[in-house]
């Protein structure tokens, strides 16, 4: 089933493998390993490596259950997680030993998926870590995993849009023709324990190239019925379900289990199909067993799932009814759609060049001006925001600075002036949502630069007339 004798499918193979049908992951690896002899306290990856029979055997049962893909244990086989154990130097060396033991167990029957989540390091403002850190991070853990021959790569159990996005680029960078899965944990409100929304993280990935978004982990199938509804109505790509089985409760014996059997999670999961997922998995507490089942539930599903309207979750600008046909911006908490070729609303915006006070109140880490001035657009029904600090020597770092605050208050997309290519690539690669540029170079040639780089980041173009377009 493996693209190749290596592995790694391209994305078009992978589009190929999951149309028309519903794809099945694999279940929960770690609370099943955990019954199988883990000891608590020790490293994980390394264990599974010292005990790879363990996991052979958990991943041919999935595969005998069902499982279209399984994932090889490298979750959180990172230079940060290591290093709490003082491994980090045998990155490498771990990442190759768990990708060829499920690849042993896969047998070629199926593909394997290389896993990655949270470094558990903070990013900027809130720690002492840089974006392009991060991407470092990932790509190194990324390019073990791909070199040792998996199939494709998931991204999971992730609660930051800003760190998926960082593990999307980082994976992109590695390959940019590898298939990349990206699911996020919601709560039942359908935010992540960042904020981020279900809405904004799949137009945010899929801008970014990912070719399926989703949830994982988060609550039972019961609790994320809406929440995959709300993905399904911005989704341009498949969506994904891997949640838990039900909530976790301590036993008499102090022992973790999960509250839903494999009937009451199968039952749920065609709910979750009819919502509108079509790759399937489970997640904590699952079993084989749960997998087993899921598959014979929703066995024969191969028509396009429906979607409930009405749902009581408005996208703005436009009725999603034939939203393929959409230009999304967002932010982390909101997305917008717009039509090819409209014309937006943007005032005078938000312009550093004509007002000392934004300059002047963004080295105090002051916003006031701009919020005022993003409010008043907002009250004259501006469409989005426009943003300038053309001319500046830190041009990035005072658009990343006011388009975070202000997109975190104001609910408007924005859009970023500039002649300055740098410094647009900057912005689209480290702000945590989509925007709009527009470029403003009397340079033809600086002008198709930066339209390159809007093509690369997955942004939109406005014209100078404030027409929106794709790039």
């Amino acid at each position: 089933m493996s693209a190749n004798d290596r592995g790694i499918m391209t994305k078009k193979e992978f589009k190929e493998f999951i149309t028309g049908k519903i794809v099945y992951l694999d279940g929960a690896t770690g609370s099943n390993i955990q019954r199988g002899g883990f000891p608590s306290g020790i490293c994980p990856e390394l264990w599974i490596t010292e005990h790879e029979e363990a996991l052979i055997e958990l991943q041919r049962e999935y595969i005998k259950a069902g499982s279209d893909i399984v994932y090889a244990p490298t979750f959180s086989a990172n230079r940060v997680k290591l290093s709490e154990y003082g491994l980090e130097d045998r990155l490498r060396e771990i990442n190759t030993k768990l990708v060829e033991a499920s690849r042993r167990a896969a047998e070629g029957k199926v593909l394997v998926a290389g896993d990655f989540t949270m470094t558990g390091a903070l990013l900027e403002p809130l720690g002492d870590l840089t974006f392009g850190e991060l991407c470092e991070i990932y790509r190194e853990q990324i390019s073990a995993v791909v070199d040792a021959g998996v199939d494709l790569l998931v991204i999971e159990t992730m609660m930051s849009l800003s760190e998926t996005r960082a593990a999307v680029l980082a994976a992109r960078e590695v390959n940019p023709d590898l298939p990349v899965l990206a699911t996020l944990t919601f709560t039942e409100s359908g935010n992540t324990l960042y904020g981020a929304s279900a809405e904004s993280a799949v137009v945010v990935l899929q801008s970014l190239g990912a070719d399926a978004v989703g949830l994982n982990c988060s609550a039972g199938p019961d609790k994320m019925i809406d929440v995959i509804r709300r993905m399904k109505k911005a989704a341009l790509v498949p969506v994904i379900a891997k949640p838990n089985a039900g909530l976790p409760q301590v036993d008499e014996n102090g022992e973790t289990t999960y509250s839903m059997d494999a009937d009451a999670f199968a039952g749920y999961m065609r709910e979750i199909v009819n919502a509108g997922a079509g790759i399937l998995g489970g997640c904590c507490g699952t079993t084989p067993a749960y997998i087993e089942r899921l598959c014979k539930e929703t066995a024969g599903i191969t028509d396009e799932p429906s979607q409930k309207e009405n749902d009581g979750h408005e996208i703005s600008g436009k009725n999603l009814r034939n939203h393929a046909s959409a230009i999304y911006l967002a932010n982390e908490r909101n997305i917008f759609a717009f039509e090819e070729g409209q014309k937006l609303q943007v005032g005078e915006g938000i312009d550093f060049r004509t007002d000392s006070d934004l300059f002047e109140e963004y080295q105090n880490d002051i916003f006031d001006t701009a919020e005022d001035l993003a409010f008043d657009l907002q009250d004259e029904e501006a469409d989005a925001l426009l943003f300038c600090a053309s001319g500046f020597d830190d041009e990035a770092d005072i658009l990343l600075s006011v388009i975070t605050d202000v997109t975190g208050v104001v609910q408007l997309p924005a859009v970023v002036a500039s002649a300055n290519p740098s410094a647009v690539e900057r912005v689209l690669r480290e702000y945590s949502g989509v925007l709009a540029v527009m470029p403003m170079s009397g340079d033809p040639a600086v002008n198709r630069e930066i339209e390159n780089m809007i093509k690369l980041y997955g942004a939109k173009v406005l014209t100078l007339d404030k027409e929106i377009r794709c790039c």
